[in-house]
């Protein structure tokens, strides 16, 4: 009876999806901290996410999460400021 709609507050996507591991290198960031301000402004896309998913409307707060073969790397809280569906 009905649909099961569930909200999501976490975007777990890999390297190919669009994950922007040229700037959030864990490597990178263990010998020399990554700031915000080196971050400042930029926009992100990521794609070829299997499946739709339903996030709170924007712009919202998400956990970034990067998967890497199947484990996940938590960088932090990032706002999503619009979402496509396609």
């Amino acid at each position: 009876m009905g649909s099961y709609i569930e909200l999501n507050d976490i975007l777990q996507i890999t390297t190919e999806q669009g994950f922007p591991e040229v700037i959030l290198n864990l490597k990178k960031h263990k010998s020399s901290l990554i700031k915000l301000e080196n971050m400042a402004g930029q926009i992100f896309e990521f794609y070829n996410k299997s499946g739709a998913r339903i996030f709170h409307l924007p712009p919202t707060r998400c956990f970034l999460v990067h998967n890497i073969n199947k484990k996940w790397l938590y960088w932090g809280k990032i706002f999503m400021l619009e979402q496509n569906h396609t």
